[in-house]
């Protein structure tokens, strides 16, 4: 994996401490295939937008969450610290770990992790939300995502996807809309290294569900 190195992010009132990969120059040396690429292994400005959105402004209640890309996990670790009931899946085994690993460190311990290709889902159960941040980039998985949902959302569930403004993310909530889906949106600014970012949160629910 390694070395890893701890960052603070702070929201109001709480402090969450997060573990990223401090040298991911050594994993893109490993990479062989697309699917080797390390993404999960930094603190998106999606993650830090859809998790602050949560913090600030969502109770669970012991709802149960699917999140798809938990990465370094501080989306599910915040949904689990407001009161969910929180899956969380990525397809790169050492992502789950460290997700585990900054878990632990938060003091959140129930948060059950699967290791989970989109193109082959292993879950069958539904989930009142779906959760994902910034996984949307690549439109070849599209399709399965959709599939996802369809599948694992229960009827009158949510999916929330947060992304900075990628033209593929609004094809693909463009693509949700003409085929039933309703659509919120919510704007949070990141900062990040001096840059402000806009990131969108979109809350879709499937018309008739």
């Amino acid at each position: 994996m390694g070395y890893t190195s701890e960052t603070t992010v702070m929201f109001p009132g709480k402090t969450f401490k997060i573990n990223v990969v401090e040298d991911v120059d050594y994993l893109l040396d490993l990479v062989e295939t697309d699917d080797d690429v390390p993404f999960w292994a930094v603190l998106w400005p999606a993650a830090l937008g859809m998790a602050e959105y949560f913090w600030q402004n969502t109770a669970f209640g012991g709802k149960r969450i699917l999140e798809l890309g938990a990465g370094l996990g501080l989306v599910g670790i915040v949904a689990a610290a407001k009161g969910a009931e929180v899956v969380q899946t990525d397809f790169i085994s050492e992502a789950l770990q460290l997700a585990e690993q900054n878990a632990r460190i938060n003091g959140i311990s129930k948060i059950q992790r699967v290791l989970a290709d989109w193109r082959e889902f292993p879950l069958d159960e539904r989930f009142d939300l779906i959760i994902g941040s910034d996984i949307l980039y690549e439109p070849t998985l599209h399709p399965f995502l959709k599939e996802i949902f369809q599948n694992n959302l229960k009827p009158g569930g949510t999916v929330v996807l947060a992304d900075p403004g990628r033209d593929d993310a609004k094809s693909f909530i463009s693509m949700l809309q003409n085929e039933g889906y309703q659509t919120n949106t919510v704007t949070k600014e990141v900062f990040e290294t001096g840059r402000r970012i806009c990131v969108s949160i979109y809350f879709l629910n499937k018309s008739g569900g």
